[in-house]
């Protein structure tokens, strides 16, 4: 057998062990809580029944929704279920969504190391959860990849564009990047579509329009997340975390950071698709919260295929070290523990070690191509033809 057989064989049996693993995991979880929400949410619009908490009570309980009426109405189409049932179709389309959506990405790679990629995608501890508590934050990424790759065409990029940031805001670094990057003609297409969409059903959703604007403030206060998200370990970090400033800069950051990718994809449009995964990717933090959400984290796994593949055309050493920093990057992403912010920093230093070792990949790829076209290589190779 060769050695690239022998690879590709190992990475099989890895995934085949990844399958029962992540069962075991989702099972131990409650299936569709947060479908629930979105599932109740529908049926309080049609009965007229309020949408949103009161605005002093307790945020963050069980069966909470709150994210704009508009997202609820499509979940009407589950209602004639019960809730149970509905819960497990929600389930098989979402498992649709995460096949599709790996599936696309996974082609990216050389084949023998699909299926270890396959593996890593599908024990991603995120993924799991997503898919198994029933969320959107998999959709929304996925919106954001369809709405990039069809960004030569502004009137096509424009829906899911502003579908993607429209559902849960989670990838609205992108709003600036976009701005950075040339593509203000999507951005202002999909704004006035998403008003007008807005507008139009305004007349029908005009009290839970109006419950969920005199919501917002509290939604941005750290308090209700502090309580329902009940990580008070180390007390040094629960002092930074849940202090007013702290998210706030972190947003700040995020949004700085999108802005850099979005002027440095101007530039380098042979690379753009790079910077957009890292804006993508550094997105969770540009939410209120959002570092909060491990969810969030499975907006990185496009910049993880990108990354791999970099890694796989080096050779020696280098490849080894950029695998190696991939693993450890991806394992930083895994820890998930309550009651302990140190599972929140460990996924941050996953996030930004994940970045840092795209952008020294694109600077040792960038350094390959220019050594390989100097005026020098370029009259030995005149001479020696």
């Amino acid at each position: 057998m060769s050695r690239a057989r022998l690879v590709w064989a190992l990475g099989v049996a890895t995934m085949v062990l990844a399958i029962p693993a992540a069962i075991a995991v989702a099972t131990v979880l409650p299936l569709g809580y947060d479908f629930r929400a979105y599932w109740l949410a529908a049926r309080h619009l049609l009965d007229g029944a309020p949408l949103y908490p009161e605005i002093g009570g307790r945020l963050g309980q069980p069966d909470e929704f709150h994210y704009l009426p508009i997202v609820a109405v499509p979940y009407a189409v589950f209602l004639p279920l019960p809730i149970g049932v509905a819960s497990r179709v929600w389930l098989v389309l979402e498992l649709a969504l995460a096949a599709a959506f790996g599936v696309k990405l996974l082609l990216r790679l050389p084949p023998a190391a699909r299926p270890w990629a396959a593996a890593a995608y599908m024990f991603f501890l995120p993924l799991v959860l997503e898919v198994t508590l029933g969320n959107v934050d998999l959709l929304s990424v996925a919106l954001a990849l369809v709405a990039w790759n069809w960004r030569a065409r502004p009137n096509a990029a424009s829906a899911p564009y502003a579908a993607a940031i429209g559902i849960k805001f989670l990838p609205v670094v992108l709003l600036p990047f976009y701005l950075a990057a040339g593509y203000t003609r999507i951005v202002w297409r999909a704004f006035l579509l998403g008003a007008g969409t807005l507008v139009l059903t305004l007349p029908f959703l005009w009290t839970p329009m109006a419950d969920f604007w005199a919501l917002l403030p509290r939604y941005l206060d750290t308090e209700w997340v502090r309580l329902h998200a009940e990580r008070e370990q180390p007390e040094i970090l629960a002092t930074i975390a849940w202090s007013d400033a702290f998210p706030l800069v972190l947003a700040l950051l995020a949004v700085s950071a999108g802005i850099v990718f979005g002027r440095m994809a101007r530039a380098d449009r042979a690379r753009e698709t790079e910077w957009h995964d890292m804006a993508l990717a550094i997105s969770p933090y540009g939410t209120p919260f959002g570092f909060i959400w491990t969810t969030f984290l499975i907006a990185s796994i496009p910049l993880f295929v990108v990354t791999l593949r970099k890694a796989l055309r080096l050779d020696g050493a280098k490849r080894v070290v950029a695998i190696v920093g991939l693993l450890a990057s991806w394992w930083a992403m895994q820890i998930v523990e309550v009651h302990d912010l140190m599972p929140i920093v460990a996924h941050m230093v996953g996030v930004l070690g994940l970045i840092a070792i795209a952008l020294a990949l694109m600077v040792l790829e960038r350094d390959q191509m220019l050594g390989r076209s100097t005026p020098a290589r370029r009259a030995t190779a005149m001479a020696s033809g």
